[in-house]
């Protein structure tokens, strides 16, 4: 029988399961594996030379059969392609960052969405979409992550849910005069009776260019929210703003119109 050594690592090592091999490399011998081929014998002695070749006994260090089963287990789960070892294994290793308020930022994307709604306070999803370019589903993911970590709000008025940053940024008669004002028939309304306190409901149509029907579906939006109010004199409806509101509108106008 002639046989040719030849010496083999008893684990090709993979590299996206390097960390672990690794670990396991470190403690265990390396096997070894022969390739020969069979011939028929001229002699019954064990280990004869056939051909006048040195004949040498070749040592076989075994694996442990539970160390084996074990590695046939982890190249089954992380040969499908689904499967990335590196992200599950990197965890247990090294630990993973717990997400907080302090460190919520460190995300690219949740950071430039912060910034919009800093910028921008009362912007709802669809312009946040829009303005920051980024998809859908990171948006309300990264939204939602943010309100849960409460270091932004949302506020809902007229069926919109509107973004805010948290932490007492904005009082409830700030937020409602900023949503109020995104929209642009509610604040061509606002500016409308600010410029002409106690107008009448036909005026205040012909001059913002709406009808009439329009005009009463936004200014019950604006009553319900408090901002504007509606007294009847005579046969007429007459709108001012409600004094509650007065300065915050002021304040903001002023700040979008500098």
């Amino acid at each position: 029988m002639e046989r040719k050594t030849t010496t083999l690592t008893w684990l090709s090592i993979r590299p996206r399961i390097f960390l672990l091999y690794f670990f396991i490399l470190l403690s265990v011998s390396t096997a070894y594996a022969t390739e020969y081929t069979v011939r028929p014998s001229q002699s019954n002695q064990f280990g004869a030379s056939v051909a006048g070749e040195d004949v040498h006994e070749i040592e076989v260090k075994p694996i442990p059969y539970w160390l084996f089963l074990l590695l046939l287990g982890f190249t089954k789960v992380t040969s499908s392609p689904e499967t990335f070892f590196p992200i599950r294994l990197f965890p247990i290793l090294c630990g993973y960052k717990r997400l907080n308020s302090s460190n919520i930022l460190e995300n690219m994307n949740r950071e430039k969405l912060y910034g919009f709604i800093k910028s921008f306070p009362g912007s709802y999803f669809s312009e946040i979409i829009k303005e920051t370019g980024l998809n859908k589903g990171s948006v309300e993911y990264h939204l939602k992550t943010m309100e849960t970590k409460e270091i932004i709000e949302s506020y809902k008025t007229n069926g919109k849910l509107r973004y805010f940053l948290n932490h007492s940024t904005y009082n409830k008669e700030e937020r409602t005069v900023i949503s109020a004002l995104k929209n642009d028939t509610h604040r061509r309304i606002i500016l409308g009776i600010l410029g002409n306190q106690n107008i009448n409901h036909k005026t205040l149509a012909e001059g913002i260019g709406v009808s009439s029907p329009t005009l009463t579906q936004h200014i019950k939006h604006l009553k319900e929210q408090g901002i504007v109010k509606a007294d009847t004199n005579g046969r007429y409806t007459i709108y001012s703003i409600n004094s509650n509101y007065f300065d915050s509108l002021q304040e903001y106008l002023n700040k979008t119109s500098s």
